[in-house]
C-alpha cells in the first residue's frame, strides 16, 4: 500500500514542525504539501490526497471538522492524527497497516479520577504497551518524555493511573502497541 499512498496533505500549527515534515516525507518518496491554514478544508480537496494528517496542535473542534469534511469529500482518504515527536512512524504504519490484522487497540482515553488521571486502553489481541506521557516544562520546544508502563497484556480493558500533577502538565499522552501503532490522547494546549 505504500506504493499507492504517496499524495500526503499535512496539517499543523508550528511552521518549522511542519517544514521538516513534508521535507521528511518527500525525501521518502511521497508527495506531500504542508498548509498552517484555519481552514485547509476550503484550500484542499480531500479527493487528491491518500493520506491527510492532523498535527496535535490542532484543537479538538477543527480536528473533528476536518475529520468529517475531509471523509465527506474522499470515504477512502485516511486521515490520521499524529503527534510530531513520532509522526514519521504513525505515518509508516498507517501506510502499511492493511497488510496486518487490524488494530491492536480500539479505544484510548484518559480521564479524571478522584486521586489521580486514569489512562484507559481497549486491546483487541495480545500485545506489548507502552504509555508515555509528554510535556513541554518550562515553554520548553523539545518533549520530555514519562514512561507510566511498558509490559505485555492479553486482550481486554486496561487501566493505568497516572499521577495528577504529571497528566495536568502533560500535553500528550502517547499509547503505543507492539512498538508501532500509536493512540494519541492530548491533554492540554502546548505552551509554545
Amino acid at each position: 500500500m505504500a506504493s499507492r499512498a504517496t499524495r500526503i496533505l499535512v496539517i499543523g500549527k508550528r511552521a518549522d514542525v511542519l517544514e521538516r515534515g513534508v521535507a521528511a516525507l518527500n525525501k521518502q518518496g511521497h508527495s506531500a504539501v504542508g498548509t498552517l491554514s484555519a481552514s485547509p478544508d476550503t484550500e484542499f480537496h480531500g479527493g487528491d490526497f491518500d493520506l491527510i494528517t492532523l498535527g496535535g496542535g490542532v484543537d479538538a473542534a477543527t480536528r473533528a471538522r476536518l475529520h468529517a469534511r475531509f471523509k465527506e469529500q474522499n470515504k477512502d482518504v485516511m486521515v490520521l492524527d499524529v503527534y510530531a515527536p513520532i509522526a514519521s512512524q504513525q505515518i509508516a504504519w498507517a501506510l502499511r497497516r492493511s497488510s496486518v490484522e487490524g488494530e491492536l487497540g480500539s479505544a484510548f482515553s484518559v480521564t479524571e479520577a478522584n486521586d489521580a488521571f486514569v489512562a484507559r486502553a481497549t486491546i483487541e489481541r495480545a500485545c506489548t504497551l507502552r504509555l508515555d506521557i509528554y510535556s513541554y516544562p518550562g515553554g520548553a520546544l523539545e518533549p520530555e518524555v514519562t514512561r507510566i508502563v511498558d509490559a505485555s497484556v492479553p486482550q481486554g480493558t486496561h487501566e493505568f493511573r497516572i499521577e495528577k500533577a504529571l497528566a495536568r502538565t502533560g500535553f500528550m499522552a502517547v499509547l503505543t502497541l507492539n512498538g508501532e501503532e500509536h493512540h494519541l490522547h492530548r491533554l492540554q494546549q502546548h505552551p509554545g
